[in-house]
């Protein structure tokens, strides 16, 4: 019928269910029933902080199952009052484990657990036939669980409680202890302390390592956590290495202008970038996995290797972790073709690299064009050079022939008129001269004819040629030399030239009535090999601090000879410097303005016992260094 309405399924009831409602924390029904849950409900219940609980329970466990003994046929209760006595105190004992389960107590009342136990084992004893009692057995469970306390106490304590326990038949019949029962009972009493101080002195020896082990696992911890952060930090550096090589290899891999080939120990190529690929006509495809050896000629490498067999070996010679090495090779393209090429050889690393050297770097320049343009320089300034220098050497010439002609006299107005012309070819000719030796510089190299040197020889010439010209300008000149033999290995004539630009700059920016002191010395410490000093002082003008730095640089003047309208080209210095350092020496300089300037060419001496004898043949000297 529609007017009735059904129930729906999630009314309905089982008949016969009753729907109780759980207790917050209770254990359910099926935690009492199932064998391994109603096991696992008694351990958590049982636990405590001094497992006081959990052995009273067994104990406790142990004692009702000796009543159940009464049943069997043999065992009987002869006094019934120290029996009932014995299972209260057993009961007050488990009650009293259970109350302390849960509450704070001193941990030493935790002993008397144990002590009440072995009283109610030994009024049991006694009840059930003293000596002869079948449960005197149990007295081991208590004693043990006394000897578990921590300490000497529980064992002192235990002694008179465990000798009390094993008298208590005589309370109840004195008879019962005969010689014989004397003997049993020290004997007994020897058996359970000894049974008593082995329990403690294991439980002693537990808690010592379960200390020593919480004190590891206290120090291990900020160990660990320190291992933790060092790990995280490795592995962070190591994934920012990986990344940062990665932005390495991509950085050296689209650079175009530069060569640059990387190799690994054996000299196989595992980089090679774009400036290598339009440099050497090659694809990094067909480049990579084969030796760097193969764009180099090979009679090159030989030849600069000496024989040596192994080429890789000749290029990397001398590269060491942290030492580049710069040279000059000759690359080999795809299309045979030779270029001059500036290599750079460095050292180089994986994210998980050793100490040693595990890989190679080859960064090259293409110097081809500008070698050729250096040389269509050199020729073009020699060209130069010659095509000047032959006509102004013959000027010169004529010039003398036309003063010196005794049968056509020259007036006064006309010998002045050939003196200045004398004068400014001359000026001409220095210039030329000064230039060609700039351009030799300029190249990389310039001629040497090596010999011992006498500096005394080399500087008293130099200042006796200045002199005069410094009288004139009113400026003197003088010297200071010391007695010590002075002999250098070099060329006389490039030494001269440096000597006399020194000290015709100190005489030119010296105004008049000024002074110019040359002095040369010897230094011959210990610790230093010996060296001869060439030191040009002047009470002149002073060059500016913040010039120092471009001083040798060519064609630079200084302000001040600017400002004093001094003439010059700015080339004697950098000629200077050149030679000093083509003889293994150098040049230094100091100054102030309006006082004056010191220049000091410092040169390694011969020593005097072995003198090198004259050289007949050329050497050419390499001046950039």
């Amino acid at each position: 019928m529609s007017g009735v309405r059904r129930p729906t399924t999630t009314s309905r009831r089982r008949v016969g269910s009753v729907n109780t409602p759980r207790i917050p924390g209770a254990p359910s029904t099926r935690a009492w029933t199932h064998p391994k849950a109603l096991l696992g409900t008694i351990r958590r219940f049982a636990v405590d902080p001094n497992s006081v609980l959990e052995r009273q329970l067994g104990i406790a466990g142990v004692y009702v199952l000796s009543q159940v003994l009464f049943l069997l046929p043999g065992v009987t209760v002869l006094h019934a009052a120290p029996v009932a006595a014995g299972g209260v105190v057993i009961a007050g004992a488990t009650a009293a484990a259970v109350t302390w389960r849960t509450r704070p107590v001193p941990p030493r009342a935790a002993m008397l657990i144990p002590l009440a136990d072995i009283l109610a084992v030994g009024l049991l004893r006694a009840g059930t036939g003293g000596a002869a009692s079948v449960f005197t057995i149990m007295l081991v469970l208590p004693v043990i669980s006394l000897g578990v306390e921590p300490g000497r106490l529980p064992m002192l304590l235990g002694g008179p409680v465990t000798v009390a326990a094993l008298l208590l038949p005589a309370v109840y019949d004195p008879a019962a202890v005969s010689a014989a029962g004397w003997a049993r009972l020290l004997f007994g009493t020897i058996i359970l302390g000894l049974t008593c101080l082995s329990a403690n002195e294991l439980g002693r020896r537990l808690r010592s390592r379960v200390r020593a082990g919480q004190h590891l696992r206290r120090e291990k911890e900020p160990l660990l956590a320190a291992a933790r952060d060092d790990a995280d930090s490795a592995a962070a550096a190591a994934e920012l290495l990986a990344e940062s090589e990665g932005q390495l290899a991509g950085v050296i891999v689209a650079v175009t202008e530069q060569s640059i080939i990387g190799t690994d120990r054996s000299g196989r190529i595992e980089i090679f970038n774009a400036g290598a690929e339009r440099l050497l006509h090659v694809t990094a495809g067909d480049a990579l996995g084969r030796p760097v050896t193969g764009f180099h000629r090979a009679d090159e490498l030989h030849d600069r290797g000496e024989g040596a067999g192994d080429g890789f070996a000749v290029l990397v010679a001398g590269v060491t972790a942290g030492t580049p090495r710069v040279g000059e090779w000759t690359y080999v393209t795809a299309d045979g073709a030779e270029l001059d090429v500036q290599v750079a050889v460095t050292t180089r690393r994986s994210a998980g690299g050793t100490d040693g050297v595990d890989r190679y770097l080859f960064v090259g320049t293409d110097v081809t064009a500008d070698r050729e343009q250096a040389r269509l320089k050199e020729q073009f300034v020699n060209l130069i050079s010659h095509e000047l220098r032959t006509p102004l050497s013959s000027i010169v010439g004529y010039l003398e022939l036309l003063s010196d002609d005794e049968d056509h006299p020259l007036t006064p107005d006309q010998a002045g008129y050939v003196a200045t012309i004398d004068r400014n070819a001359n000026r001409l000719l220095r210039l030329v001269s000064d230039l060609l030796f700039t351009a030799q510089v300029e190249s990389g190299r310039f001629q040497l004819t090596e010999q011992p040197v006498d500096l005394h020889a080399v500087v008293q010439a130099c200042v006796d040629t200045a002199t005069p010209a410094a009288a004139a300008g009113g400026v003197t000149v003088r010297l200071a030399a010391c007695d010590d033999p002075a002999i250098v290995p070099g060329d006389p004539g490039r030494l001269g030239q440096a000597v006399d630009n020194l000290l015709s700059n100190a005489i030119k920016f010296t105004p008049t009535g000024g002074r110019v002191a040359v002095t040369l010395s010897v230094v011959d410490d210990d610790d230093t090999a010996p060296v001869g000093l060439v030191s040009v002082t002047d009470t002149g003008i002073g060059i500016p601090a913040d010039e120092m730095d471009r001083l040798f640089s060519r064609f630079f003047r200084a302000s001040t000879a600017d400002e004093h309208a001094i003439p010059g080209v700015g080339l004697g210095l950098s000629i200077t410097k050149a030679i000093a350092v083509s003889h293994h020496g150098r040049l230094r300089v100091a100054s102030t303005i309006d006082q004056g300037t010191t220049f000091t060419l410092e040169l390694p001496l011969t020593p005097i016992s072995d003198p090198q004898p004259p050289a007949t043949d050329r050497r050419s000297v390499p001046t950039h260094r």
